[in-house]
């Protein structure tokens, strides 16, 4: 089968090729002469006058807009370093707020430790005042019963004059 279709397709392009074809053929161009010759000149000479007026003025607009894209692209170079300092200018206005910012608020913890600590230590001494109180009185409660003990107890008695309480 592929024998057949293979040969199938060479015969194909082989006849295809070898038959005349009328794309091959040529017409005789009709006869021109000098005076048509000369007209169709001169018509070109004037379109050629009147195209070069628009070559020049062609030339002239791309002269004319390669000094604008000059222009451009410096105003873009401007523009671009404009933009970067106002970036860097921004970046260092946020950097100032952050450190104030940051500043404020550790300001803020320590002042509230601060308050804290104080807070607890004007707590912690009128408890501390009172328990010392407390204290003083247990003290003078029990030398006041130790005085007591002393009346019937010599022994008792001679210990406190040792230490200066009788």
């Amino acid at each position: 089968m592929k024998k057949w279709a293979l040969g199938l397709f060479l015969w194909v392009c082989f006849y295809g090729f070898s038959l005349p074809m009328s794309g091959y053929a040529m017409e005789a161009a009709p006869r021109i002469s000098d005076r048509e010759i000369i007209e169709s000149l001169t018509r070109l000479e004037q379109i050629l006058k009147a195209n070069g007026n628009a070559i020049k003025n062609n030339r002239e607009m791309i002269q004319f807009l390669r000094s604008e894209m000059v222009v451009l692209r410096n105003e873009m170079v401007a523009l671009r370093n404009e933009i970067r300092t106002e970036s860097k200018m921004l970046r260092d206005e946020l950097l100032g707020f952050m450190k104030w910012g940051f500043g404020l608020l550790l300001s803020g913890m320590f002042i509230l430790v601060g308050f804290i600590l104080w807070d607890r230590r004007s707590n912690v001494k009128p408890v501390k005042d009172e328990i010392d109180e407390l204290e003083r009185q247990k003290v003078d409660r029990l030398i006041a019963a130790m005085k007591k003990l002393s009346e019937d107890d010599s022994r008792i008695a001679l210990a406190l004059r040792s230490v200066g309480l009788l």
